[in-house]
């Protein structure tokens, strides 16, 4: 297991990063794992993180859709470089709402044009000259200027069936985000056939999957504030299909109206305390860490914690009380 802080702290200011990675490697973390929603971009922060620790870092995920495969590329060779090999790098589908709402990119096939930004990042990175003419892109005669110390893994976002039977296919792991320790074993068997059907054996890739926590005896705060973050996931299609598949239709088909009517105190309202307790651990030090170690046990090798309660201090005590109890027993 490689226990791994989840960047960026939401109410930190991006300056303490670095010295927050280092305070939780006291507390058994040797691993810091970004996400890019809104802000800040990753390779900014994980490069401040490789220049100033020795955790290994990754991103979980780089949407395919906004950056040019030789960026990504690009990106993942100096990466690895001021890590000096501990990169990681994370690919995904991302949603309609940053492909297309922000980026003014069509949210189309998503999984095809995964598979073909795979395949030219990955020659890149090689060091391999590409030329490629796709359905999405085309990218002739580029080649990096100073490829990675080591190759770079790629491992792949994935939540529905087809996503992850492809990334069981074509990648070096498999990335999940808000998933119940319950429903883990259904998904990894899904990997594992799409591995199977392309011949491959996926045993010992990585399982990283980002753990929304949050030590607290204010339940009820908690809980409100959880809401707020995950209403909007819950809302876009990707996370609609894939929430109505685990039992939450209800929840699903609430929010979804909701924010179609532009009320988004009722969206937030529409998300259960049922849902939260699947994907979430809030609640007291002990129960927080026996969630986590659950997903362990379930089969997660990368458990990234990702504080729900804002600001260092909140983030620095859930952190703590997860990692104490589960590298140390």
């Amino acid at each position: 297991m490689s226990l791994a802080v989840s960047l960026p702290v939401a109410g930190m200011p991006l300056d303490e990063t670095v010295d927050l990675v280092r305070e939780a490697a006291a507390w058994g973390y040797d691993a810091a794992w970004a996400s890019e929603v809104a802000g800040p971009d990753f390779a900014s922060l994980l490069g401040a993180v490789a220049a100033g620790t020795d955790a290994a870092i990754g991103v979980a995920v780089a949407p395919v859709q906004t950056r040019a495969p030789w960026l990504l590329a690009a990106t993942a060779a100096s990466l690895a470089q001021l890590s000096r090999g501990r990169f990681t790098l994370g690919l995904g589908t991302s949603s309609e709402v940053i492909v297309g709402q922000w980026s003014g990119v069509a949210f189309e096939r998503p999984l095809e044009r995964l598979r073909d930004t795979v395949t030219v990042v990955r020659a890149m990175l090689a060091g391999e000259r590409v030329n490629h003419d796709g359905q999405f892109f085309s990218t002739h005669g580029y080649r990096l200027f100073a490829p990675p110390p080591a190759p770079v893994p790629i491992v792949l976002g994935a939540l529905n069936p087809r996503s992850l039977r492809q990334a069981g296919e074509l990648g070096d792991g498999l990335a999940l985000n808000q998933v119940a320790a319950e429903d883990i074993g259904a998904l990894l068997d899904e990997w594992h056939a799409g591995a199977a059907a392309a011949g491959r054996d996926v045993t010992g890739q990585p399982v990283v999957d980002r753990l929304f926590c949050w030590v607290t005896d204010d339940l009820r705060r908690a809980r409100d504030a959880a809401r707020r973050t995950f209403a909007p996931y819950v809302a876009t299609s990707v996370y609609a299909r894939f929430y109505r598949a685990r039992g939450f239709a209800d929840e699903t088909d609430a929010v979804q109206a909701a924010f179609a009517a532009g009320d988004r105190a009722a969206a937030t309202a529409a998300v259960s305390d049922r849902l939260l307790d699947a994907v979430t651990a809030i609640g007291d030090a002990d129960a927080v860490a026996a969630r986590v170690q659950a997903y362990v046990d379930a089969g997660v090798t990368v458990p990234v914690i990702a504080c729900l309660g804002a600001g260092r201090a909140e983030a620095s005590r859930t952190l703590r009380a997860v990692g104490e109890r589960l590298t140390r027993g």
